[in-house]
């Protein structure tokens, strides 16, 4: 019922690349209804015999287009406040389901069906709703040209709103149910009577086949996701959206951190927050915080900064600042916006969405951070005012033009940047982009930098062939004090082939890819000439291998090094309650000091994952770096960083989680143990206890003269955040 598919009689691959050809894509009329389903994910509700069916399925892998090889039944239905869909995922061996009890967001491993709707159907941003056989939900943001291959399609998983799932195990598989609130989505305003007209698709993942099925066919010879999605109509006469979250939150800390003198020194907070949303539009939400608790229940994850030449960038935790974060984001080799250099916010506000063909963002947030200092100190007390604009302004399929202005003001000092970004599509394989920045910077002192910088790339994707061209100018005195600019004074061409064949037997694809690297400083000088090449594989059954050889030369304190580099790396999933991922890379490296040579690098990574039951998970990872003199076969250094997490899952609400972490180079570890409730997206309870500990002889030599771990912070914490909706 509803359905309407525009493609005649054919099937298989060929039907599947008609579709795709952009002249005809499936289409369903959703089914209003005037009584909503229980969602208890067990379709039993007689309002499902009434809805849109969707039965055909085509694979994206392992074969593009050929026949799903195990049926899936889709219902599709709303009403004035919600879109509903009912699920049943059918397998011919019950064994072959890959389903566990486990928190939201976390069913990447797990078999999944998924949804896809883009509601102003510009193909720019979307959303992703999933659910497992538990009925374990996930929720993602998709923005631009997400990737295609693959069972990964970019979404960012960071992005929570409220809509209902359940779900439950059957004799031929599972069965699941969905209720999405209009309430939860941005979407153009329609007059009464006027149907809307959504992109929509709706992905199945089959873990252990390694099989990803489609409704609307997907090809790797198209280099956008949201480019590929089939329609969604019918829906007319939506309820308002003039919605209003409001959502306090309480933290209370009690911690102990020892003193330079060796002393534990103990402190208690107490903090509340309040965070606001109001929908202004259908397609426009104003956002605003007071006093934000962005206290982080998972500290940063360990990075190896040991023998680096450039600064790391450690990712955004926080809650106010992921919201959204897709508008503000412009992917290249420098992060024009990076909310981390906003250290402590006091009040602020956002405004986002989309109208007509434009997406459009505005952040403005008051950072205390600076202004604590010394009381004689005449910044005592001042606050730093960042500001970030952006607009994006839809052309045709996935093309854009866009711009984006940053703003950081503290005292005399100020740090300002424009950019101009675009993506122009030729053809179905082919896009060109470009980033285009202009930056003016002052610091208390009055010394002033103005710079531009510029990227450009072009790209060819398609199902065989790849290849990248990357141009990128970025000058010495180019600073961003709102942004991370990880490496100035490079002038870099960067290019990449890769051609890859698709047997669809026991090997899934394989191919070689070639990279050519070379950058040249502002004074002309070549820095850096990388070629690598690599070889790619997948396997059935969830088995993938890499192996890669490099020769590169590297400049540092006018000396150029010469190295030659190896790499394997593989990933074993086969069976659903073991995954094994390894990374090995090894030969000549530069000892970044005033002295630098060359040396002998190892560096490896290693992660174990073991699903013994579906409510227990533990995930044990190991990276290292092992640098040794090769003039005199000295080790230099040897780095290891562990750490192991563990979750359970007590019942769909209640889980408990541990990570224990340690480092050898700074003689840490440490211990995080955190009880989670969870009521829905913004209603949780959190309880936890931290404990830090560090080698005495590390941590104060003349006071300990042994390697015995000495503690330096523990804490005590609980933090409670409501959310209530109208």
């Amino acid at each position: 019922m509803g359905l309407v598919w525009t493609l005649g009689s054919s099937s298989g691959p060929a039907r599947a690349q008609e579709a795709i050809s952009g002249l005809l894509r499936p289409s369903v009329a959703a089914v209003r209804l005037s009584e909503a389903p229980v969602i208890d994910g067990r379709l039993d509700d007689p309002v499902w015999e009434r809805a849109s069916r969707l039965t055909r399925f085509v694979q994206q892998t392992p074969v593009e287009g050929q026949p799903a090889t195990e049926p899936t039944e889709v219902w599709v239905a709303y009403d004035a406040s919600h879109l509903y869909f009912g699920f049943h995922a059918r397998y011919s061996d019950q064994g072959l389901v890959r389903a566990h009890r486990v928190d939201r967001d976390q069913t990447g491993n797990d078999d999944r069906l998924i949804v896809f709707l883009d509601p102003f159907l510009d193909q720019q941003r979307g959303y992703s709703f999933s659910v497992n056989g538990y009925g374990v939900q996930g929720d993602s943001l998709l923005a631009g040209n997400t990737a295609v291959g693959g069972q990964s399609y970019g979404g960012d998983s960071t992005w929570n709103v409220l809509f209902d799932t359940a779900g439950t195990l059957t004799d031929d598989g599972w069965t699941a149910e969905m209720a999405v609130p209009f309430k939860s989505l941005r979407y153009p305003s329609r007059g009464s009577g006027e149907a809307h007209h959504w992109g929509f698709q709706v992905i199945r993942t089959i873990e252990s086949k390694d099989e990803a099925v489609a409704w609307a066919p997907v090809s790797a010879d198209i280099p956008g996701f949201l480019t590929q999605l089939g329609t969604l109509t019918g829906m007319q006469d939506l309820e308002g959206h003039r919605m209003f979250e409001f959502m306090p939150t309480l933290t209370a800390i009690a911690s102990q951190t020892r003193q330079p003198s060796g002393d534990l020194s103990k402190a208690d907070v107490q903090e509340g927050g309040l965070n606001l949303k109001f929908g202004v539009t259908s397609s426009l939400t104003l956002d605003f915080t007071y006093n934000p608790d962005f206290s982080q229940i998972e500290s940063d994850r360990q990075q190896i900064e040991v023998n680096q030449r450039f600064p790391l960038s450690y990712p955004e935790l926080r809650p106010f600042f992921l919201e959204g974060k897709d508008i503000f984001t412009v992917p290249a080799v420098i992060n024009f916006f990076h909310t981390r250099t906003i250290v402590d916010p006091r009040i602020g506000a956002k405004l986002t969405g989309t109208m007509g063909r434009a997406t459009i963002g505005a952040m403005l947030v008051d950072d205390e951070a600076p202004g604590k200092v010394d009381p004689s100190n005449a910044a005592y007390g001042q606050t730093a005012k960042t500001l970030a604009g952006r607009l994006k302004y839809a052309l045709y399929g996935d093309s854009y033009v866009g711009a984006l202005v940053t703003s950081r003001e503290f005292m005399d000092a100020h740090s300002r940047a424009l950019l101009f970004d675009g993506q122009l599509s030729f053809g179905p394989t082919n896009q060109l982009g470009y980033r285009l920045l202009a930056s003016d910077q002052t610091d208390q002192a009055g010394h002033g930098s103005k710079a531009g910088s510029a990227d450009i790339y072009f790209r060819h994707d398609s199902r065989k062939f790849t290849w990248l061209a990357v141009v990128n100018l970025l000058p010495p005195n180019l600073k961003l004090d709102q942004g991370f600019v990880q490496r100035p004074d490079q002038q870099k061409w960067l290019m990449w082939t890769y051609y890859r064949w698709w047997p669809g037997h026991w090997i899934t694809t394989w191919g070689p890819r070639y990279d050519v690297n070379r950058i040249w400083g502002y004074d002309g000088v070549l820095t850096d000439d990388a070629h690598s090449a690599r070889l790619d594989a997948t396997f059935a059954n969830n088995i993938s291998l890499n192996a890669s050889a490099t020769r590169e030369m590297e400049r540092f304190r006018g000396i150029d090094f010469h190295k030659t580099r190896y790499g394997l790396s593989a990933t074993v999933n086969t069976n659903q309650k073991v995954l094994v991922r390894g990374s090995l890379n090894w030969g000549d490296e530069v000892r970044f000091t005033a002295t630098p040579y060359r040396g002998h690098a190892t560096t490896y990574s290693t992660t174990l994952t073991l699903r013994p039951i579906t409510r227990l998970q533990s995930e044990f990872r190991l990276d290292g770096t092992r640098f040794t003199d090769v003039r005199t076969d000295r080790l230099d250094f040897d780095v290891k960083i562990f750490r192991a997490l563990t979750t359970y899952q007590f019942t769909e609400r209640l889980l408990l989680r541990n990570i224990l972490e340690g480092n050898t180079l700074s003689g840490t570890l440490g211990v995080n143990l955190l009880g989670t409730y969870r009521v829905n997206a913004g209603t949780v309870f959190f309880v936890g206890y931290d404990d830090r500990y560090r080698e005495g002889s590390q941590l104060a030599p003349d006071r300990f003269d042994s390697e015995a771990y000495q503690r330096t912070n523990r804490a005590f914490f609980a933090k409670l955040q409501y959310l209530y909706r109208n």
